[in-house]
């Protein structure tokens, strides 16, 4: 009496367990499903309403998201810099002296001292000369920094780009992976209907019916990170470019060029400013060989009270001379500088050449790929249906079932994370070759 008393108080507090877990499972699987089916005309809801999800604008273009993200470059700085520095430079080419002349005032009086009536006033302007062949150098480093300015902008285009780039495929593989565990969940929750029917009608054991109940919660887990991963990409989209909508997945094609050309932004930056350092090496050094200087004066002079004043005028010339070794020790530290820009060129070069490569085998690698995953797709749905089948008609338990519906999707969403990845690798290559969008 005692075991049978126990039996069925055991048997109860099982299935009041049991009620529990399934109405919170039922309440878990109706907001994910409401966060699934949500209208694709305003913003999805994510379960923190803090942070929903971006608008889909299809009307909202590339050009558009780039703008935005251009005007909020950091970057904006450093253009009105380059912008400033060149036009400096251009006023300074087109001067006739090598720098600004120099006002000179000379008074000599003897009155605090023996106060013979001895007073020397002296007024007169200096200017330096431009040796021969600085201002050309002047001129030349002018026309390098508006090079340079120019290169500049492009590159700082390229980097822009890159960035939106590398924010819409990051959203896109966070929309897809979300994506899928909805249509998991649904799949999950068909099962559910099914394995219900069965445990009611006493076909399956509460053991295999239950282990639809977890999988529906893991599912459902799964649904829940995949939409906090699609809100980080979103955020860091939202603080790139300002906007609060989003465009479709970004598709390009494959560039004509497969080689990178030396009018490749990052590489035209790169030689701009070593031809600026050359040019400025050489500034240097004729700056520290010296100028000559022309100087006119005018004098008025008085020898004692006695005296009459004697008024002249007198010209005077200064010219530098002396061995290179100054001019040499000036530009020592700019040379290291311009080997550090040489340096810098060939590994740019080099990196560039070495990302071509890779992006190109991966590429070749991923296009093998997605005909296998297309292959496999097909094969698992059909294992998925049948076994789909054969569980509802009673033919197997629901064990095979769960593994054939994890397969299919597992290989649906592998084929289309391949799909992604070779479009987000192919505009890596048109990155790399210095395409914009």
């Amino acid at each position: 009496m005692d075991i049978h008393f126990s039996y069925r108080l055991w048997q109860r507090l099982s299935l009041a367990g049991l009620s529990v877990v399934v109405l919170m499972v039922s309440e878990f699987s109706s907001a994910s499903s409401e966060l699934i089916n949500a209208s694709s005309d305003a913003r999805v809801e994510h379960p923190h309403e803090e942070h929903p999800h971006l608008k889909v604008d299809k009307d909202l273009s590339v050009a558009d998201i780039f703008a935005a993200a251009f005007a909020r470059a950091p970057e904006n700085a450093m253009t009105a810099s380059y912008a400033s520095q060149a036009e400096s430079q251009q006023r300074v080419s087109r001067n006739w002296l090598a720098d600004r002349p120099r006002f000179n005032v000379n008074y000599w009086d003897d009155q605090f001292v023996n106060d013979t009536g001895l007073l020397e006033m002296e007024a007169g302007i200096e200017m330096d000369l431009w040796r021969r062949g600085q201002r050309q150098n002047a001129k030349q480093l002018a026309l390098q920094y508006e090079k340079g300015k120019n290169a500049w902008d492009d590159y700082f285009r390229l980097i822009v780009t890159g960035r939106v780039r590398e924010t819409l495929h990051q959203i896109a593989m966070s929309s897809l992976e979300a994506n899928h565990a909805g249509k998991r969940l649904g799949d999950v929750e068909q099962l559910l209907v099914i394995s219900e029917k069965r445990y009611s009608a006493g076909e399956i054991a509460y053991a295999e019916h239950i282990q639809a109940e977890n999988l529906k919660i893991e599912v459902a887990q799964k649904l829940l990170e995949s939409q906090a991963e699609m809100v980080d990409a979103e955020r860091q989209y939202t603080m790139l470019t300002g906007l609060y909508a989003r465009p479709e997945n970004l598709t390009e094609s494959i560039p004509s060029t497969s080689d990178i050309s030396t009018e490749h932004p990052q590489l035209r930056f790169l030689m701009a400013r070593q031809q600026q350092q050359f040019s400025k090496l050489e500034q240097q050094r004729q700056q520290a060989a010296g100028n000559t200087t022309v100087a006119l004066r005018i004098r008025r002079e008085q020898g004692s009270r006695l005296e009459p004043e004697i008024e002249s005028l007198g010209l005077s010339v200064t010219i530098p001379f002396g061995s290179s070794s100054v001019a040499s020790a000036a530009v020592a530290e700019g040379s290291e500088s311009l080997a550090n820009l040489d340096m810098q060129l060939q590994h740019a070069r080099l990196s560039l050449q070495r990302q071509l490569h890779e992006v190109q085998h991966d590429l070749d690698v991923l296009e093998n790929a997605i005909r296998l995953a297309t292959t496999g797709v097909e094969l698992s749905r059909q294992r998925w249906n049948m076994a789909e089948r054969a569980f509802e008609l009673g033919e197997s338990d629901i064990r095979p079932t769960i593994l054939a519906l994890q397969e299919y999707r597992d290989s649906e969403l592998h084929l289309q994370q391949l799909q992604l990845r070779r479009s987000a690798r192919i505009s890596s290559f048109k990155q790399i070759v210095g395409e914009l969008l």
